[in-house]
């Protein structure tokens, strides 16, 4: 007969063999491949790197350049000089307000552009005399350089009809005939002398002066005539006197009204009222 009949033991030691192969129907078990490790390439960087290189470094590093001009931004003008004044509505030159800029005219002299008067003098000229006396540019060389300060006193003054007199508390008198940018003669006494009286009666409206002036008038020959009769009586005034090498400033501030005294102190020639 063909068929072949396994015994009982032999059946069950075959069942326990597949059974621990963990495999159905007693199948080897897979085998498990090796992990590959893959290999990277390494970069050998050398460490000074050649011209090339650097050119290239150079040239990858550039910055972008901006094509775009920047706006320029306006600022103000610098004016050299001194602003005088707004300009005209017409165009025209500026308007200069002279009054404003007294003390500077003053400083510049007769023309602009000259030496102040007395610039280079140890004492300055006293700015209260103003400049318009700096316009007679014969009295102004004639004086020369102050000999000293200014001096001001209260006194007295009178009014004659072709000039003035004007008397200090010490005893001084001045009789100066008002000539002008042309001259005229004064005279100046420390004291008044004694006053020999006389005279004939004034014009109607005019006086005859008394006390000092009356006796200078009288008595200092050539004063009489050349100042005439007063047309005021003698009144209060400020005086401020300035001696110079040449002469003396002598400012009436009640009148506002500048002489310049050419000469000796004792008398010469006298400009202005200016």
């Amino acid at each position: 007969m063909g068929a072949r009949w396994w015994s009982a033991p032999g059946m069950a030691a075959l069942l326990a063999l597949s059974a621990c192969s963990g495999v159905p129907g007693g199948a080897p078990p897979p085998t498990t491949a090796a992990p590959q490790v893959r290999l990277l390439a390494t970069v050998y960087a050398s460490p000074t790197p050649g011209a090339e290189a650097q050119r290239a470094t150079q040239i990858a590093a550039r910055p972008t350049l901006d094509a775009r001009q920047p706006t320029p931004v306006p600022s103000a003008t610098v004016y050299v000089g001194v602003f005088l004044g707004a300009e005209q509505a017409d165009g025209g030159v500026p308007v200069v307000d002279a009054a404003r800029y007294q003390g500077t005219l003053a400083a510049l002299g007769p023309t602009l552009g000259a030496p102040a008067p007395g610039a280079a003098c140890a004492v300055p000229i006293d700015p209260v005399f103003g400049a318009a006396w700096t316009a007679n540019s014969l009295a102004q060389t004639t004086l020369r350089c102050p000999l000293e300060p200014v001096r001001s006193d209260v006194g007295t003054t009178q009014v004659f009809e072709r000039g003035a007199m004007y008397f200090l508390p010490g005893g001084e008198i001045w009789a100066i005939v008002a000539g002008g940018s042309a001259g005229g003669p004064y005279w100046y006494v420390r004291q008044a002398p004694a006053d020999p009286g006389g005279g004939a009666p004034p014009p109607e409206g005019l006086r005859v002066p008394s006390l000092g002036f009356g006796a200078v008038w009288r008595g200092v020959a050539g004063v009489q005539q050349a100042l005439g009769y007063a047309r005021t009586d003698e009144s209060s005034a400020s005086i401020t006197r300035q001696r110079f090498e040449g002469g003396t400033l002598l400012l009436d501030s009640s009148a506002g009204q500048v002489f310049v005294l050419v000469g000796p102190i004792e008398g010469g020639t006298a400009y202005g009222p200016y």
